[in-house]
């Protein structure tokens, strides 16, 4: 009777063990970038997404170790890493994505590389981090961004300035020409 009941445990806890290592690990399903000062851009390209895994965290430049904070966080963004995800829930979950990393970047200035910041112990989002992987020598201390990581999400946040801007000068430009199609009605 032990014997049948240890093994169903055993037998239980490999079925258990296998299914949830089926979802921790893998690409995610949508990386949000997103911040105070500018428009949210959403990383949905596949083969962008399977370079930035949390697992990997190919996002940071672990050569160089922790590094300083920057002195100049203005463009600061936070990185939220979804993932269909059965069984898993936060607060900041969108319908069957669900949140599984989230880190703070600070776009470098004229060309300088970015900061990646991993929340540590007590910080909002961490104990969401440590759900999917915990880095204890490096949670709440900043990293320099990888080169790739760096390149990708600069890219994606002039693209959509640019999107922005583009809308913007043309409201202006519609708004503009309006006036002075008035204007000129008036002096006819």
């Amino acid at each position: 009777m032990i014997k049948s009941i240890l093994l169903a445990f055993l037998v239980a806890l490999i079925v258990f063990a296998g299914a949830s290592s089926s979802y921790a690990k893998g690409s995610p399903d949508k990386i949000l970038i997103t911040s105070d000062h500018a428009k949210t851009v959403a990383i949905t390209n596949r083969e962008t997404l399977k370079k930035f895994d949390p697992w990997s965290a190919q996002f940071i430049d672990w050569a160089k170790g922790a590094v300083s904070a920057p002195a100049d966080q203005s463009q600061s963004y936070e990185v939220f890493f979804y993932m269909k995800w059965p069984g898993r829930r936060s607060d900041y979950d969108r319908g069957d994505l669900k949140l599984i990393y989230t880190v703070r970047y600070v776009a470098g200035r004229e060309g300088a590389p970015g900061y990646v910041y991993l929340p540590g112990a007590g910080e909002k989002f961490h104990s969401n981090n440590i759900g999917t992987i915990w880095r204890e020598k490096d949670d709440g201390k900043w990293h320099q961004a990888s080169a790739e990581w760096d390149a990708v999400t600069k890219r994606l946040i002039i693209t959509s300035a640019g999107n922005q801007e583009t809308f913007v000068n043309a409201a202006l430009w519609s708004i503009g020409f309006w006036a002075v199609e008035i204007c000129c009605s008036f002096g006819e």
